[in-house]
């Protein structure tokens, strides 16, 4: 199963733009740095994105306007979608802030291999993430 992700440009549902997984990187480098980008979803202006989450209507299948509910969340959970939707997103905001501040923006979006955080498999920002989860 491929996971979707979305961008959200606001508050109508309209304006979501629905992005690859291997875009997600370039996703995060647009909502830190700003700019302008063509996804495989639509046309991104950096400055208005508000969010960058999972698009779980197009990852599971399901129609945009169904409106989700326990037993959706739960058929998410044992598919492992959410688990793994939270690492990667994690995992790539981790990787774009490295990006940045190792002056090397040119590099994101184009999922480089980068040993100095594969060296360090669990990263801050992946253990604030998971205390946050215990909590909920």
């Amino acid at each position: 199963m491929e996971i979707k992700y979305k961008i959200l440009q606001g508050y109508e549902h309209t304006r979501d733009v629905t992005i690859n997984e291997d875009e997600l990187e370039r996703a995060f480098g647009l909502f830190l740095l700003s700019g302008r980008w063509i996804f495989s979803g639509g046309a991104v202006d950096g400055k208005n994105i508000q969010t960058i989450v999972l698009d779980e209507h197009t990852t599971m299948g399901w129609n945009k306007e169904y409106k989700l509910n326990a037993d959706d969340t739960e058929n998410m959970n044992s598919k492992g979608v959410l688990v793994k939707s939270r690492n990667k997103i994690a995992r790539t905001q981790e990787r774009v802030k490295y990006l940045i501040s190792t002056k090397q923006e040119h590099l994101i979006g184009k999922n480089v291999n980068l040993p100095a955080l594969e060296n360090n498999k669990v990263s801050e920002v992946t253990k604030s993430l998971a205390d946050e989860m215990k909590l909920r």
